[in-house]
């Protein structure tokens, strides 16, 4: 466990993906999202991969990390963010934006290939807190997944006390000529349960109400930006 600690808070060293609010926090007066090159206000497509590997764990034991093998990314994802001010999206269209397509490749636990599967989306990503040094805290509401393994047969399914108010904490870090960075820990605030676990799931893996981590780092990337730059956020 300790290991796999380490390697989640390593490939998190920017140091918090995509943070603590409510289920639906609400945009800032103060929150303005840009990016070069595309025109405001805009709604405009993201696409993101993982940086490094992307861990997580169940409080029974079980430990699931995903990796890149053979050119594949352990995670991609798609998705939109609102570019703006609230004087051209106003509080009531909160959030700034979504995680409207997100895939796992190459994931294991204990050495045992296994899927995870992403439910509930599109995931809304809204801003938590004032923007310090180029980096926000931000929360990934709508956070449901599905994680099976064949050769137990094992599934567990991973959410919040219902089925769409899942969250996960973390924070948004902006460009400086390229990606933005969504970052989060093993160590940010979820609420995220185990629930529907198979009666096959080994004990120790995990159990029905088992708490979760989850650790990873996406790299964002605009679409239509001038040189494919990420957002950037600013709440005061």
């Amino acid at each position: 466990m300790r290991k796999i600690t380490r390697t989640a808070l390593t490939a998190t060293a920017v140091a918090a993906t995509a943070t603590a609010l409510t289920v639906a926090p609400a945009w800032a007066a103060g929150s303005i999202v840009t990016m070069p090159g595309v025109p405001s206000p805009s709604i405009q497509p993201l696409t993101g991969e993982n940086s490094g590997s992307v861990a997580a764990t169940a409080s029974s034991g079980g430990v699931l990390t995903c990796v890149d093998l053979g050119g594949v990314k352990a995670l991609t994802a798609t998705g939109t963010v609102k570019v703006g001010s609230p004087t051209t999206f106003p509080p009531t269209s909160d959030p700034i934006g979504s995680v409207t397509g997100l895939t796992f490749s190459n994931c294991k636990v204990l050495n045992l290939p296994a899927t995870v599967t992403p439910q509930n989306l599109p995931w809304s990503l809204s801003t938590t807190g004032s923007t310090v040094s180029g980096v926000t805290p931000g929360q990934l509401s709508g956070v449901r997944v599905v994680v099976n393994i064949p050769s137990i047969p094992c599934s567990a399914t991973f959410q919040g006390s219902t089925a769409t108010n899942g969250f996960i904490n973390g924070t948004h870090t902006n460009p400086t000529g390229g990606a933005s960075t969504l970052s989060l820990p093993i160590t940010a605030t979820n609420n995220l349960i185990a629930t529907s676990v198979s009666a096959t799931c080994p004990t120790n893996i995990v159990k029905n109400g088992d708490t979760a981590k989850l650790a990873g780092t996406i790299k964002l990337k605009g679409v239509n930006s001038t040189l494919h730059e990420g957002p950037t956020v600013i709440r005061t």
